[in-house]
């Protein structure tokens, strides 16, 4: 006892001069209380004469419960246990102390006993009481995020309807709105439209954001260039509330590595809260600067994260400045926070959905940068971000920056369309859309140029494609049955229709889906909504590319060096097995397209739109011009005489060879053989 208390009095005093690293001092303290009870019993002559002396040491575990982490308590109790087991082991071979009387052993035992019982109590009651207490924050949390999630509803419901109600009245027949000033009113449309594209943007990005799955895709170009594209539709912005809106900068160019997107959105969304918060006549200035190694780096305002280490050389620093209705100081660390709206007079502003800073906090941590906030009341706000400033990735003209920021605000460069070609059959264009609308929207815009087939779900577009073999396809993919991406791997492993480009158009514009997208075959891929202009341009350049490939197939002088290829494409293997039946059967004048479409196991009209895409000859013509590119090589290496050449190649007629020769290769036969030995 006298060692018990001497131990608990040095501990006591030695943690009451330090004064730190309580949890060391408890599990010290409670190792002690198990070792002490293990020796004690050995000592009194084990478990049955010690007094019950074995049960402090099951005091020690359980006030572990209190104090340790679980991996600590966990091995606490591994060690009173092999004591216990140890001294139940030891049990025979023992002496008790004959001072512990039967008498004393059962007072002290049931003594030991009851302060055991008192200490598990004492855990039980803290443990049912932080249970009730828990499930009371839960109840409250949840009745706050149901409140939140009322309000979010009814604040994003009110963002949407505001634009849907300007484009639905607009366009509403009962406005009698006449056509020639309705012109005028087109504009207002797009601008409210693309408000209500900017809304689901940002709820995507939220998600994705929270969801760990957003990519960032860092590009190295000229980042000032970038700004001053940026800036421009918020500079119109401002202008139509007479706000002015100034961009400086301290550096000429700056090339560093950035994600455009993100890049586009994190700016977007501040300059955003900074016109909506600031009254007619003020000012915004957006500043950017490479950070001065001079300057103090956490003392510029309230700091949204833990402190960074970074090289304040290399840093870009972002300072966007309103002189608008300011901020408490009691706001501030709470406007980067979920569906947060500042008040002003105690009453909240009634536009915002509350998620565009949030998005903005979201991002910076992403990027690996900082954030800042300095305001006061009615004199305005500042936002600094700090980014590490960085030169590793690709490096790319500055226009293609501009560009992506472009069809980031679903503005696009000028196109110019097609024109049909007079006399020329259109080419076939498959439609794989199962919204009605949409594809009445393509079908304007295509209908021109293109006949045009409709299929309403993913199922019905393959087996639509693989019985027509149409010369372009454009595929939603989200439909019913099979999915985009699926319609591409099916179409493209097919040899009927490897050849077909596809485009597939739609909603899904992250990264990830691109490159799935790509990796599943498709040609193209465009983002919901889209330029029209950009379409017809893309429709047509995937079909150039496809005649240029025409001349490369026409030949066949290919085929030999894909048969040695390792895995030659759809295409290539399509050319193969139809010159493995001509080289069996181009000497038989009777065999014709119909024998060669029996080989290889499709109908004619399938036959005649895959060769006719690939060579851009008819299957007839094919066959011929195969006929007749043997026929030279025979000219050129053999002493046969024309005739006999012709007999080979499945000519009937001599003469009738001679003039289908010479009009392929632009010489007779017999001139061409002339040329070639001389």
């Amino acid at each position: 006892m006298s060692i018990f208390i001497l131990f608990e009095l040095f501990i006591l005093l030695l943690f009451l001069i330090v004064h730190r690293n309580t949890n060391i001092f408890a599990l010290i303290n409670l190792y002690f209380y198990v070792l002490f009870s293990f020796a004690a019993v050995l000592y009194f002559g084990g478990i049955l004469y010690s007094g019950g002396v074995v049960f402090i040491g099951l005091a020690g575990a359980l006030n572990s419960l209190a104090f340790l982490k679980p991996g600590q308590i966990r091995y606490i109790f591994i060690v009173y246990i092999s004591t216990v087991i140890v001294e139940a082991f030891l049990q025979p071979f023992l002496t008790k102390v004959p001072e512990i009387t039967p008498t004393i052993n059962h007072v002290l035992f049931v003594l030991h006993l009851l302060v055991v019982a008192k200490v598990f109590y004492d855990h039980l009651n803290t443990y049912i009481r932080e249970s009730i207490r828990a499930k009371k924050m839960e109840a409250e949390q949840l009745k706050e995020m149901e409140k939140i999630k009322t309000d979010f509803y009814t604040n994003i419901t009110h963002e949407f309807k505001t634009p849907l109600t300007v484009i639905l009245g607009l366009t509403n027949p009962d406005s009698k709105i006449s056509k020639t000033s309705f012109s005028n009113y087109i504009p207002m449309i797009r601008r409210n439209a693309m408000r209500l594209l900017q809304l689901v943007n940002q709820m995507l990005d939220l998600s994705k954001l929270e969801a760990q799955i957003m990519q960032v895709n860092y590009i190295q170009t000229d980042i000032i260039s970038y700004f001053r594209q940026l800036i421009e539709p918020f500079r119109h912005l401002a202008n139509e509330k007479e706000i002015n809106l100034h961009f400086q900068t301290t550096v000429k160019e700056l090339y560093m590595d950035f994600d455009p997107e993100r890049m586009d959105s994190l700016v977007g969304n501040l300059l955003m809260n900074a016109i909506k918060y600031s009254s007619k006549n003020s000012l915004i200035s957006f500043n950017v600067s490479k950070l001065k190694g001079e300057d103090k780096l956490y003392n510029i305002g309230y700091s949204i994260f833990p402190p960074r280490r970074y090289y304040p050389d290399r840093l870009l620093k972002l300072e966007i400045k309103d002189t608008g209705i300011g901020i408490t100081k009691e706001e501030i660390p709470l406007i980067f926070n979920r569906f947060y709206r500042v008040s002003r007079n105690n009453h909240e502003l009634k536009e915002g959905a509350g998620i565009g800073l949030l998005l903005v906090k979201e991002i910076v941590k992403l990027l690996n940068g900082n954030l800042f906030i300095c305001s006061k009341p009615g004199k305005g706000t500042e936002i600094i971000v700090l980014l590490p400033l960085t030169n590793k990735a690709n490096q790319t003209e500055p226009g293609t920056a501009s560009a992506q920021i472009i069809a980031g605000n679903g503005k696009h460069p000028e196109f110019k369309s097609p024109q049909p070609k007079a006399g020329k059959e259109l080419p076939h264009l498959l439609l794989i859309e199962d919204n009605d609308d949409v594809v009445t929207y393509l079908e304007t815009v295509t209908a021109n140029f293109y006949k045009i087939e409709r299929a309403g779900n993913g199922i019905q577009g393959i087996e639509m494609a693989l019985k027509s073999v149409p010369d372009i396809i454009i595929s939603d993919i989200l439909m019913p049955g099979k999915n985009g991406y699926e319609v591409c791997n099916t179409l493209k492993k097919n040899f009927r229709t490897s050849h077909v480009p596809i485009i597939l158009l739609t909603a899904k514009s992250d990264k990830s889906s691109q490159i799935e997208g790509f990796e599943k075959g498709a040609d193209a891929y465009i983002t919901k909504p889209f330029n029209p202009r950009e379409l017809l341009l893309r429709l047509q350049k995937l079909i150039e590319n496809r005649d240029k490939l025409k001349a490369k197939y026409k030949t066949l002088a290919i085929v030999s060096d894909i048969q040695q290829a390792k895995a030659p494409g759809p295409d290539e293997q399509f050319l193969i097995k139809t010159k493995q039946v001509l080289e069996k059967r181009f000497s038989d004048e009777d065999f014709n397209p119909v024998e060669l479409s029996n080989h290889l196991g499709m109908s004619r009209s399938q036959l005649f739109r895959k060769i006719k895409a690939l060579t851009g000859l008819s299957a007839s013509h094919f066959i011929c011009f195969y006929r007749l590119s043997v026929a030279r090589e025979k000219i050129e290496k053999t002493n046969l005489n024309i005739s006999e050449i012709a007999y080979e190649v499945g000519f009937k007629d001599p003469a009738y060879f001679s003039r289908v020769f010479t009009r392929e290769f632009g010489m007779a036969p017999n001139i061409f053989r002339q040329k070639h030995h001389n």
